[in-house]
């Protein structure tokens, strides 16, 4: 099935309209969460969230989970329905300014999650991966790694499941990069 480019191309362009709801948009995806809770993880206030949360539901980018009572109200948690992790497929469909839209606040994200690893001593653990190698791949090569790239995120989605399932694990990140460099 062929996804629907238009309609992604427009809830996207939406969400990303605002820095502020880019950055709720990768804290909803993959999970789900309450304002409160992304208001803390992001140091941002409770409202400017709660304003930008309610834009991401009226645009469609995200839906409303659950409501758990809480002390004096109710807590709302909600999850990403367009998810930031564009497939290769869509990705593909997009145009160059809404790939770069999409890239550039991801890439800031793992540049301040590795920043705050290493402030942490994280980087420091025995099951750190850490690579970095410069290729030059012809098109057929780069077919075959994008593949691979895919499955391996595959896999850890998979694994991210199975440990929810089982009420175990610790927070961690993975981050893949693969982009065109400049010649030297």
């Amino acid at each position: 099935m062929t996804p629907d480019v238009s309609v992604l191309d427009t809830r996207l362009a939406k969400a990303l309209s605002h820095p502020l709801r880019q950055r709720l948009l990768m804290a909803y995806t993959n999970r789900v969460v309450s304002p409160s809770e992304a208001a803390q993880e992001l140091g941002e206030s409770l409202g400017d969230v709660s304003y930008h949360t309610k834009r991401l539901l009226e645009h469609g980018c995200i839906e409303h989970v659950r409501t758990v009572p809480g002390r004096g109200g109710v807590k709302h948690y909600y999850q990403a329905t367009v998810h930031y992790e564009v497939r290769d497929e869509e990705w593909n469909l997009l145009t160059p300014a809404l790939r770069s839209r999409i890239a550039e606040p991801i890439v800031a994200q793992i540049v301040e999650d590795v920043a705050e690893a290493a402030a942490t001593g994280a980087l420091g653990a025995e099951d750190v991966h850490v690579s970095r190698i410069r290729l030059q791949l012809d098109a057929e090569a780069r077919a075959d790694l994008l593949e691979t790239l895919r499955g391996v995120v595959e896999k850890a989605e998979r694994l991210n499941r199975e440990s929810e399932a089982r009420g175990r694990g610790g927070a961690s990140a993975l981050a893949i990069l693969h982009f065109d460099r400049p010649e030297s």
